[in-house]
């Protein structure tokens, strides 16, 4: 273990709830850091298994300050680490799940990041996808969420933007933010995912970076909440096709919504931001049409551009379209 010597007070906003079974291990390896974090901020979700009890037990022999918060109620995921990041004094933030297992140089591999690149807002990394027992299934998060050779090199060519609104690529375990973002993400939105609110408000008001190879394991079990699962061409299109126009109305409110915060923050709204929004109504304009001369609608919003630009699928989403045009004329006629 290195004392942080950096100028960087470093914190660590651990978020709990039943996480008895694997608890320990992520602590263990938190302690087990080659840069030491300065402090580790808790706040326990109401649980009622053993995590209490492990809480208590890592404070007691610990050597980094640690501050347990135990909620009254259940505040869920996200207002939970909104939470945890209010208190935390440090720097830098990184925010750590109660399942995962960190890489010893995690924290100095993301420190030596933001260090070197003083426009770095957030680093982010890869990881190892592994089962119950650490066994790796044979991918990382990376290949699962196809964040690909191609999209790697348009992120650091000033398209972050344009990649994190066709869907985020951004692990909440494996992420780390500067302080001086909290003012901007804090309240975080119910309807937005703590860890995609943070990248792309990252993105918008600074650069996001991010490490190539894994820094942590990131579990997959069966009380696991979100992510890491890698989906077949069979399980793609149909989740694909299952997104209508409730998930397309859910996600203009979730871009309303950032872009009110943006305006909070800079005085002028996002185009890009507005782009996607006018490119989601498009879109249900096509679900709610019966007429098929409204194919006009695809071939515009083909032609603009903004079927590559802001749907996760291009191409696959236009035949997506196209699809759902031609059985809603069939349907009625």
């Amino acid at each position: 273990m290195i004392k942080n010597f950096n100028e960087n007070k470093i914190s660590v906003a651990l978020c709990t709830y039943n996480g008895g079974l694997y608890l320990r291990e992520q602590l263990e390896s938190i302690l087990k850091q080659t840069l030491s974090p300065d402090e580790v901020i808790v706040c326990d979700d109401f649980s009622t298994d053993a995590t209490i009890k492990i809480l208590e037990e890592f404070k007691r022999k610990s050597f980094i300050s640690i501050k347990v918060y135990y909620n009254k109620e259940n505040l869920g995921v996200s207002k939970n680490f909104e939470k945890a990041i209010s208190l935390c004094s440090g720097d830098i933030i990184f925010l750590s799940d109660q399942d995962d297992i960190w890489l010893p140089n995690k924290i100095e591999k993301i420190c030596k990041v933001f260090e070197t690149n003083l426009k770095c807002s957030y680093v982010f990394s890869d990881a190892y996808i592994v089962d119950k027992n650490l066994k790796s299934l044979g991918y990382t998060m990376f290949q699962s969420i196809n964040f690909n050779k191609f999209k790697r090199k348009q992120f650091y060519k000033k398209k972050q933007l344009n990649i994190l609104l066709r869907g985020n690529i951004v692990t909440g375990g494996t992420l780390a933010f500067r302080s001086k973002m909290k003012d901007f993400i804090i309240p975080v939105p119910k309807i937005w995912l703590h860890d995609a609110w943070i990248a792309i408000i990252g993105s918008i008001l600074g650069e996001g970076c991010f490490i190539e190879k894994p820094l942590i394991y990131y579990r997959q079990h069966r009380y696991q909440l979100n992510g890491g699962k890698r989906l077949g061409i069979k399980e793609k299109l149909k989740k694909g096709l299952s997104r209508n126009i409730v998930d397309y109305v859910s996600d203009i409110q979730k871009y309303k919504i950032l872009n009110d915060r943006i305006m909070k923050i800079s005085g002028k709204i996002n185009k890009e931001i507005e782009n996607k929004i006018l490119f989601l109504l498009q879109r249900i304009k096509i679900y709610k049409t019966t007429n098929i001369f409204n194919m006009r609608i695809i071939f515009q919003e083909s032609f603009n551009g903004r079927y590559f630009k802001y749907s996760t699928g291009g191409f696959k989403s236009i035949i997506k379209d196209i699809f759902t045009l031609f059985k809603n004329y069939i349907t009625i006629n």
